[in-house]
């Protein structure tokens, strides 16, 4: 399922995020208004939503939490600014968030897995002196590993590097025919 609409603004707000328009307060603001239905990215996950959703929008969302702290109100400029890196790697979900491709790849949790821990798991790395959590680290690796070997990973969202020049073909930003108009 392709939620058009809201990937635009998902993209939109990952935007204006990402270059420092807006704080990264704003930029929460703007997602639970236009994109998650109420719920912050960390905690999207739990919206009965997220289980029928397009399937791009909570990794991105969980990707997008990981761009800044929640602690205080920045924008991401000066001593905040994004590594050039990152920013390629925004521009491409922003250009696959902008296509009519649907989102092939398995889905992962990028956040560590003591974000994501209960009580009992807690619990049980306390008695296990951390070897839970060693194992619970191991497990994601395996999952993270695995998932590579779906696709062309140095292109994800798109599942292949021909997937994505197609897209960039077809980039709803700075393309010549619009340029020429």
């Amino acid at each position: 399922m392709i939620d058009i609409e809201r990937r635009k603004k998902l993209a939109y707000h990952l935007r204006h995020l990402s270059i420092g328009l807006i704080t990264n307060d704003e930029f929460e603001d703007y997602i639970t208004d236009d994109v998650t239905f109420g719920w912050l990215p960390e905690q999207y996950y739990r919206a009965k939503e997220a289980k029928f959703d397009d399937p791009i929008i909570r990794p991105l969302l969980e990707l997008s939490w990981c761009l800044y702290s929640d602690l205080k109100e920045y924008k991401l400029k000066d001593k905040y600014k994004l590594e050039e890196k990152q920013l390629k790697d925004i521009a491409r979900y922003i250009l696959f968030l902008h296509s009519n491709n649907e989102y092939e790849w398995s889905y992962i949790d990028p956040t560590n897995p003591l974000i994501r821990f209960s009580f009992k798991d807690i619990i049980l790395s306390v008695i296990t002196l951390g070897i839970h959590y060693k194992e619970k680290r191991k497990e994601r690796e395996k999952e993270f590993a695995e998932m590579e070997k779906m696709g062309d990973f140095d292109y994800w969202p798109f599942i292949s590097k021909e997937q994505y020049e197609e897209q960039l073909k077809n980039q709803p930003f700075l393309s010549e025919k619009k340029a020429n108009a």
